[in-house]
């Protein structure tokens, strides 16, 4: 894993609210990364986990469940995804990149774009999570090339200094651009895609606008996400994909630092696991 990150890489997330990082993962690591996500995947399915925190989006119909399943906490319950998310060196990029004392892992998410898949809407992650931090941050792997023609990012470059915790994420709404009514000076931002080799990871700030086009290809389009919370952070009320025995212990302003739930990935000033 390719793990160094730059003094101008570093100013370039800072600046634009995002990075892309290319080869981040070999082609080792990468073919590891797959197998173990499409196995955990198809588990995670198979099963219909009942679980607050272990889920998928695939039951119901509609637009949000035909723009991608999601699995989430895939590490729970696969020993083989766990062992890639729990890495220190990922924890400490997260941290570097973001300016963060240490790291968490908040979550993990699958995300595979079915063919025909809808575009994922402009959304802002941080106001939908239990805490709020301007260095809250995801890492996105590409586990397929994401083109435009099968569904990459894009972003509103810079929008993570301006947005705000009082709106909605918009995520599932059926206009791509909704989000922008709660941003209007936004509306001059010219959307900038990021197409992505497999292999590559994009860092996300968990404050900048985002989405993703449709998949117009006859082949999935593979991805795999962490969010990290910096170790700091205070419950703001909400539950996200908080456990309920997290959820339920926590008032507002508490630390959230549940090792069991919540792991620590990196410290500058405590030893990781």
């Amino acid at each position: 894993m390719h793990t160094a990150l730059t003094s101008e890489q570093i100013a370039s997330y800072r600046e634009n609210g995002y990075l892309a990082v290319d080869n981040l993962l070999d082609e080792t690591e990468l073919a590891s990364w797959r197998q173990a996500v499409d196995q955990a995947v198809a588990d995670t399915i198979a099963k219909d986990s009942a679980s607050h925190d272990i889920r998928h989006n695939q039951t119901g119909e509609g637009y949000y469940q035909q723009v991608f399943m999601q699995c989430v906490n895939l590490w729970k319950s696969h020993a083989t995804v766990k062992a890639l998310v729990l890495d220190a060196r990922i924890g400490q990029m997260a941290a570097e990149i973001s300016g963060a004392s240490g790291i968490r892992l908040f979550h993990d998410h699958a995300l595979i774009k079915a063919p025909w898949a809808n575009p994922t809407n402009f959304h802002v992650d941080n106001p939908m999570d239990p805490y709020h931090s301007q260095q809250a941050t995801m890492l996105w792997i590409a586990l397929d090339n994401a083109t435009l023609q099968n569904g990459c990012l894009y972003f509103l470059p810079g929008s993570h200094r301006t947005s705000r915790y009082d709106t909605t994420s918009h995520l599932g709404q059926a206009g791509i651009g909704d989000l922008i009514a709660d941003y209007p000076e936004w509306a001059c931002i010219k959307p900038q895609p990021v197409e992505v080799k497999a292999g590559a990871g994009i860092f996300i700030s968990g404050m900048v606008a985002h989405a993703a086009g449709p998949n117009m290809t006859l082949n999935p389009r593979r991805a795999f996400a962490m969010l990290f919370m910096p170790e700091d952070v205070k419950f703001n009320g909400q539950q996200s994909v908080l456990p309920d025995e997290v959820f339920n212990r926590l008032q507002i302003g508490d630390a959230i630092n549940d090792d069991e739930h919540l792991p620590l990935l990196y410290s500058q000033d405590a030893p990781t696991p």
